[in-house]
């Protein structure tokens, strides 16, 4: 069954539901490590503390998240989710190198997931020759998930009854991709978009 403009409904949908599967399971592997987690502020700390184990500080920042592998498992099955959401969104869309694109960026997102899950910063990690792979990871995740939103986005622009999809989309993404520029910025001037102790 097809929406005017020649959706495909099925793949759509079910897209949508393992987004929002993905998402969910996400926020709540969040919660839940957060909860666990000594003094864990959101203005104060990064979201990857929670999923990493250091007895053996790195800038002067030790973090031991009880709950570590809670919050591993929600980046991976984040990942995982998001990219099996794009193959099937990718079946409803025209072939041709925009579906192509949007695919690679979804995958290129959930190997970024799978690398920060996998690999933490530390002297460990530092000493091993791994601890690039945290941050190249995180910049994949981040990266690859909001292009792949604004691609969808431009693929959905000749129908109109993917508005709302559009919309949010562009401004999703945009603000992803704003935010990690800003990540950027601060962390190469030295500075953090952190509050408190800068941690």
């Amino acid at each position: 069954m097809a929406w005017p403009g020649g959706l495909r409904r099925e793949p759509l949908i079910t897209a949508a539901a393992l987004w929002v599967l993905g998402s969910t399971w996400y926020l709540l592997s969040e919660a839940v490590a957060a909860s666990a987690f000594p003094n864990y502020s959101y203005a104060r700390n990064y979201i990857s503390d929670l999923g990493a184990v250091r007895k053996d500080p790195l800038n002067e920042r030790s973090v031991d998240s009880p709950l570590a592998e809670v919050m591993n498992l929600g980046f991976l099955h984040q990942g995982l989710f998001f990219l099996l959401g794009a193959v099937f969104a990718a079946r409803a869309l025209p072939a041709g190198r925009g579906r192509t694109a949007f695919v690679a960026l979804a995958a290129a997102h959930a190997v970024g997931n799978v690398l920060v899950a996998t690999f933490h910063s530390g002297q460990q990690a530092a000493d091993g020759g791994t601890a690039a792979l945290h941050p190249i990871g995180a910049v994949m995740a981040i990266l690859g998930g909001n292009l792949a939103t604004v691609a969808l986005a431009f693929l959905l622009h000749q129908h109109a009854v993917a508005r709302f999809t559009r919309l949010a989309g562009f401004t999703l993404g945009g603000i992803g991709i704003t935010s990690l520029l800003a990540l950027g910025v601060t962390t190469a001037s030295g500075t953090s978009l952190l509050f408190d102790n800068g941690t």
